[in-house]
């Protein structure tokens, strides 16, 4: 007792308690400093915590020097100001000085923040002082050794932008204006900004036989700083894995919140067979091709995923949509017999996995081409519950709305499909149907206008063009976009100009016209210039013929949008709107 009683007046004699405290209250200071330097650059994540042990080494020497030197800083040379004994043995108190505690506490602090700044310098920047909760994911680049692995590339691209866009808190751009973005070198300011997004994902891929590297970067795009970046190598049987732990960075970099199952998962191990998975990617990067070569070959691809794994839901969906879109393309046959196999296709994809919001979009388009409106309906309003955020699914749920005279809500669908894929042409053509029979004639003439620039080489795009502005009455512009259809389509461009011609005749009299067929025009377009010469029944024997072949959903579309006013006294027409369930 009698030395402890001691220490404790040596302590208040050399005024330890008082170097303690000033030491405790700079060193709060201190971290303070670190803590907002940390937050405000993109320092590691080990900055802090190596402050700290900084800290707590240094308070042992500071207590030391305080009592070796007795008591602190003084009137003669920096010494505490109070009596002393003689110095201990052995020349502590020339160790245990002010000037080396102090110039040891600088060094350290210098040499911590001489790796902050090569940190900020080579490895980041200025974080923004609030995060913005969007993203775009760019394709990766392949730098796999023989360059031929894009397909396998921009699938994991798409893969994590699907698992990203389950999370209601992040605004995720869809897949397709993004890939278009960065096709055209599009830099990444630009990107963000056309998409309205303020992070940009880019990255590399590198595959070569079982074994993958990934290298995945997060950019802040208004400042060109590097949010995060890291390095995945594995064989090919951990890619979900990769993707997963890639998916889970950028939403703890962006500080979303996480519920439910996300929490533990983003991206689910779709497939434990590696040639099902290269498969169906092969498969999707054929898709968005939107040929019939690549639609063909997407079914075949598919096919083999699906013959590989029969649980692959994933590739049940992508089953679907090429068989559902090559159907709608006219590029097959049999139309019923091949969206036949797109739907069972897609009912087999929502059993398989209830959650997989592409499955129930391709459900949904496929019933809506049958006319089967109520169910279509309701696999689109699923598709948009378990994936917001998913562009397809408002897409087409818009062009459902449209068809059974729900024109202003599907305006809202179409222009929420724009938002989330600002620079996609299909988005912006249900966007002109929507506004047109909604009434808002100069709104979907600019939005019409707006698809061109999108897409000045798009055959389709030019037709629409011309078909709405004949309609409204604009008739030197809608001839020369007629013609411009034709001219990309490489058709004969007197026989158009021709039937153009004739068109705006019946409109400016009202008289029926005469024309020869237009060579190579193909059934739709031919039924419209029927109607539009004043030849119903020739109109209505194409139609007829389109429904026969079960194409109820794109009848339904011509009907709101071109016929209703041409046709709508036919009573032949009638009858065959009513048999096909077009009754509004």
């Amino acid at each position: 007792m009698e030395r402890l009683r001691q220490l404790i007046h040596e302590m208040h004699r050399r005024s330890l308690w008082q170097v303690l405290g000033i030491y405790l209250v700079a060193s709060w200071a201190v971290l303070q400093v670190v803590d907002t330097l940390g937050g405000a650059l993109r320092l590691p994540e080990w900055i802090e915590p190596m402050a700290l042990v900084l800290l707590i080494i240094g308070l042992p020497i500071v207590l030391a020097t305080a009592f070796v030197q007795e008591g602190g800083p003084g009137r003669d040379g920096g010494d505490l100001d109070v009596a002393a004994p003689a110095a201990p043995p052995g020349g502590a108190s020339n160790l245990f000085t002010w000037r080396n505690a102090f110039g040891g506490g600088i060094l350290a602090f210098a040499l911590l923040g001489f790796v902050g700044t090569g940190w900020v310098l080579f490895g980041g920047g200025l974080r923004p002082t609030s995060i913005e909760q969007s993203i775009a994911v760019l394709p990766f680049e392949d730098l796999s050794p023989e360059g031929d692995q894009q397909y396998f590339v921009e699938g994991l691209s798409e893969e994590i932008i699907n698992a990203l866009s389950q999370i209601r808190d992040l605004k995720v751009a869809a897949r397709t204006s993004t890939f278009l973005l960065a096709e055209q070198g599009t830099d990444i300011a630009t990107v963000a900004s056309t998409l309205g997004v303020a992070n940009v994902l880019e990255g590399s891929v590198r595959k070569e036989g079982d074994q993958i590297r990934v290298i995945a970067t997060l950019i802040e795009a208004e400042s060109g700083f590097q949010l995060w970046s890291a390095t995945y190598r594995g064989e090919l049987t951990g890619i979900f894995v990769i993707q997963d732990e890639i998916a889970r960075a950028i939403t703890d970099q962006l500080q979303v919140t996480l519920s439910g199952e996300q929490q533990t998962q983003l991206v689910a191990e779709a497939t434990e067979s590696i040639e099902a998975h290269e498969a169906y990617l092969r498969g999707r990067y054929l898709v968005e091709q939107r040929t019939e070569e690549s639609l063909r070959n997407a079914i075949t691809a598919f096919g083999r995923a699906v013959d590989l794994d029969p649980e692959y839901a994933e590739a049940y969906s992508g089953l679907a949509d090429s068989n559902v879109l090559a159907a709608a393309y006219g590029f097959l046959p049999d139309y019923r017999a091949t969206m036949d196999e797109g739907l069972t296709a897609a009912r087999r994809a929502v059993e398989l996995n209830p959650n997989l919001g592409m499955a129930h979009t391709s459900l949904g388009f496929g019933l809506w081409n049958l006319g089967e409106w109520n169910d279509a309906e309701q696999a689109f309003e699923q598709a948009i519950r378990v994936s917001p955020q998913y562009a397809p699914a408002h897409q087409w749920y818009a062009l459902l709305l449209v068809t059974t005279g729900r024109p202003d809500e599907a305006v809202v669908k179409a222009e929420r499909a724009v938002e989330l894929d600002p620079v996609y042409r299909q988005a912006y053509r249900n966007l002109t149907w929507a506004l047109q029979v909604a009434g808002r004639t100069e709104e979907a003439i600019q939005r019409s206008r707006e698809m061109i620039d999108l897409a000045p080489d798009w055959p389709l795009g030019w037709e629409e063009h011309a078909m709405l502005l004949l309609r409204s009455g604009e008739y030197a512009e809608g001839l020369d976009a007629g013609l411009q259809n034709s001219r990309l389509l490489g058709q004969d461009m007197e026989a158009a100009r021709e039937a153009y011609q004739a068109v705006i005749r019946y409109r400016q009299t009202g008289e029926p016209q005469i024309i020869s067929e237009p060579p190579e025009w193909e059934r739709f377009r031919l039924a419209w210039l029927y109607a539009n010469v004043g030849q119903p029944d020739r109109a209505i024997d194409l139609i007829e013929e389109q429904l026969e072949q079960g194409d109820v959903g794109n009848a339904a579309l011509d009907y709101v949008s071109n016929y209703s006013d041409l046709l709508g006294d036919q009573p032949r027409y009638q009858a065959l709107l009513e048999q096909a369930g077009i009754t509004w």
